[in-house]
């Protein structure tokens, strides 16, 4: 997972609106690391995975994700909002992890970072960390511990 994530995947206390702004930062995010070929078309495919079942998860967590034809090299994401927002009409999200594969995505490798980061959460020192910790560096070795 080390070259799936690196600091500038990674952005703390970001002050946006909605999801809508959350999914386009972490399209720009995405772009500026060369990780996309189509930001256009990972947003739409974005857009696509939420209209089937919402990445709420609960907890103010959210993971947003897509295989996508507009990925060039898969990634992780990590935005963390200075302030929760609506996800969905259940959901709430300040700590927000998207996740982009390419459409090929042959060995289900989406499917491998989502059980990476489920599992990361469900320990409490690296939960807190991704909470609280103004240190990208810190949260970056907890995410790959």
């Amino acid at each position: 997972m080390n070259e799936i994530i690196t600091q500038d995947l990674i952005a703390l206390d970001v002050a946006l609106a909605d999801k809508a702004a959350v999914i386009a930062q972490i399209a720009g995010i995405l772009e500026g690391a060369g990780r996309l070929t189509d930001r256009e078309q990972y947003v739409r495919d974005v857009y696509e995975r939420e209209a089937m079942v919402p990445t709420g998860i609960g907890n103010l967590i959210a993971i947003p994700h897509a295989r996508s034809a507009g990925v060039g090299a898969s990634a992780l994401v990590y935005v963390r909002l200075a302030a929760p927002i609506a996800w969905n009409e259940e959901e709430q999200a300040r700590y927000v992890f998207g996740i982009a594969v390419p459409d090929d995505n042959a060995d289900n490798l989406h499917l491998k970072i989502l059980a990476n980061v489920a599992k990361k959460l469900l320990d409490d020192k690296i939960k807190l960390l991704i909470e609280e910790s103004q240190s990208k560096q810190e949260i970056l070795e907890a995410l790959l511990a």
